[in-house]
C-alpha cells in the first residue's frame, strides 16, 4: 500500500531532495509535478558518492551497516568513495528507498534526531524488529511506511 504521506506531500519530496544533497534544478522541470518520477531519472543516471555520504550521515550509520545496507562489500564501498563512482540502479534505489523513509520519519515525529532514534530501535508495531533493518526490502519499507502512517493518524500500534 503506498501511503498518502510518502507520495502526496511535496514536504516529503523537498526532504528527500536534502537529504540527497540535491537541488530543485537537479529535477527536470517537466517532472517535478509528477510525485517521485523524477528521482527515477536520477538514480538511473548514477548517484555520486557525494550525495552517497550525507544519506549515510543523517541516518547515522557505520561502514560496515550502509555496505550491507546497500548489498555491497565494505570494499566496493570504499572503492567507489575513494573514486568517486557513481551507485549502480540497484544501490541508487536502495538509496533512495533510506531517504525516502527517513525523510517520512522526520515529517512523523518532527525532528531529524527523533526520526533517527526511531529507526535505529525495535518498534512494536513491526513485530520488535528494527525499521532501519526492515527497510532494507521494499516490502519492509511498505511495512515501515504503513506503521509510519498510523502513528501520524493516531492509530495505537
Amino acid at each position: 500500500m503506498a501511503t498518502t504521506l510518502s507520495f502526496e506531500n511535496e514536504e516529503i519530496k523537498k526532504m528527500i531532495i536534502g537529504t540527497l544533497g540535491l537541488k530543485d534544478s537537479d529535477l527536470k522541470p517537466k517532472e517535478r509535478d509528477k510525485g517521485m518520477l523524477p528521482f527515477d531519472s536520477i538514480i538511473r543516471k548514477g548517484i555520486p558518492y557525494a550525495k552517497v555520504r550525507l544519506v549515510k550521515a543523517a541516518l547515522n550509520l557505520t561502514d560496515n551497516e550502509f555496505a550491507d545496507y546497500l548489498g555491497i562489500s565494505l570494499r566496493t564501498l570504499q572503492r567507489k568513495r575513494d573514486s568517486q563512482e557513481k551507485l549502480s540502479i540497484p544501490e541508487g534505489d536502495r538509496l533512495f528507498r533510506m531517504a525516502r523513509i527517513f525523510a517520512l520519519a522526520v515529517s512523523v515525529l518532527e525532528s531529524e534526531e527523533m526520526a533517527r532514534k526511531w529507526l535505529h530501535r525495535a518498534q512494536r508495531g513491526l513485530g520488535g524488529r528494527v525499521p532501519i533493518q526492515v527497510i532494507q526490502t521494499e516490502a519492509g519499507a511498505q511495512e515501515v511506511e504503513d506503521l509510519l502512517e498510523k502513528i501520524e493518524y493516531g492509530v495505537l500500534v
